[in-house]
């Protein structure tokens, strides 16, 4: 850990690890002054409280680092990187271990004193799982993209021999009405002929590739409906875990505030602004969760599903989605507009969050209002 963090040190910028060191520092000096003014420890205690706030700061940076990697990738759309999931474990294995020796050493110290310093592990923990939740999300992502590729892969492939076999079927029946038609020129030779019979016999191939293809559908129909689920259950874990981080924050500052009394000096003054910054924190990302579903609403309600054959056109014309750049597969998460242009249903929804509200929003494509 200690060799990554030198070499993730390494190749930041100047402006970078200085802002990194400005906040470690920060860190431990906010930590050690709180607790400091609640237990008022002598030489060897606050020996100790040093030790065990850099140890946890050290952990925070490697933390930081991995879940900021893992972020990065996601919002770009690349698959993150491997070496970030495996130092986001081997900090959750260091924080676990840290706040198992906690406990053992200071068990003697009594309830308080241990929640009071056990939860900046808990924290650290939690916003752990948190990054390891986007991570599954990343990895959920990618596979989904790799699968449903092959999937339309496949599906072209088909196409494509069902249309050659189209155009042989017909080209062999026009063939098939000139012969018949100079051999009744001729003299009414072969009548007896029956071409309809190699016709017939050459539909049984494009029928089955039909059906193939109508499967493919179906099954790529299923595995979105089962992948939006997914999604949508990581989605609300990430959201409940950073809900939860943060009411454990505003918790946090509010037992030292008990510990230390109010006495309404400088101590007192940066727990109520903590407090308020984290409460106002919470409220914003509840309205936030609030708005999405607002939009999401709006999106069922004021959008037309796109029906059968706008997908099919879409499919023959090799359209897709501009957000996502993915086909369009399911009938049920894909919406047009009024200008005619299709999308699905969370890329327009993204659209819209970025413009605040519907009637703000406008199309991607063409820039026209999403609602006249």
């Amino acid at each position: 850990c200690i060799w990554f963090w030198f070499v993730w040190s390494r190749s930041l910028s100047g402006l970078a690890m200085w802002v990194g060191r400005e906040r470690l520092a920060g860190y431990l000096l906010f930590k050690l002054l709180l607790v400091s003014s609640v237990i008022q420890p002598d030489t060897l205690d606050l020996l100790i409280l040093s030790s065990w706030y850099t140890l946890l700061s050290f952990l925070r940076s490697l933390g930081s680092m991995a879940g900021s990697s893992i972020n990065t990738a996601v919002q770009s759309g690349r698959s993150p990187q491997a070496g970030a999931l495996r130092l986001l474990l081997v900090v959750l294995l260091c924080d676990f271990s840290a706040a198992c020796v906690c406990l053992v050493l200071f068990r003697s110290a009594g309830w308080s004193m241990l929640v009071l310093l056990t939860c900046d592990c808990v924290l650290m923990g939690v916003d752990g799982t948190t990054h390891a939740a986007r991570y599954a999300g990343a990895w959920l992502e990618e596979g989904y993209r790799v699968r449903l590729a092959g999937l339309e892969e496949r599906q072209v492939e088909l196409l494509h021999v069902v249309r050659r076999s189209e155009r042989g079927v017909r080209s062999d029946g026009i063939g098939d009405d000139d012969e018949s038609g100079s051999n009744h020129d001729d003299g009414g030779r072969n009548v007896g002929r029956e071409p309809q019979a190699s016709v017939g016999g050459s539909d049984e191939g494009p029928d089955r590739m039909n059906e193939e293809i109508q499967q493919l559908d179906r099954e790529m129909e299923e595995f979105e409906a089962t992948h939006s689920r997914r999604m949508a259950m990581l989605d609300s874990i990430v959201f409940a875990l950073e809900l939860f981080a943060l009411v454990l924050t505003a918790c946090h500052f509010g037992h030292i505030w008990v510990l230390h009394g109010a006495s309404f000096g400088l101590v007192d003054a940066i727990l109520a602004l903590h407090i308020n910054s984290t409460v106002s924190t919470i409220f914003k990302k509840v309205s936030e969760r609030r708005n999405l579903r607002r939009i999401s609403r709006d999106l069922d309600s004021k959008f037309e599903d796109a029906s059968d054959l706008d997908i099919k056109k879409a499919k023959i014309a090799g359209d897709v989605c501009c957000i996502c750049l993915a086909s369009m597969t399911a009938q049920k998460d894909v919406k047009k507009l009024p200008c005619g242009h299709l999308y699905h249903a969370p890329c327009l929804g993204e659209v819209v969050e970025r413009a605040r509200s519907v009637e703000l929003a406008k199309c991607p494509l063409c820039r026209s209002p999403l609602i006249n």
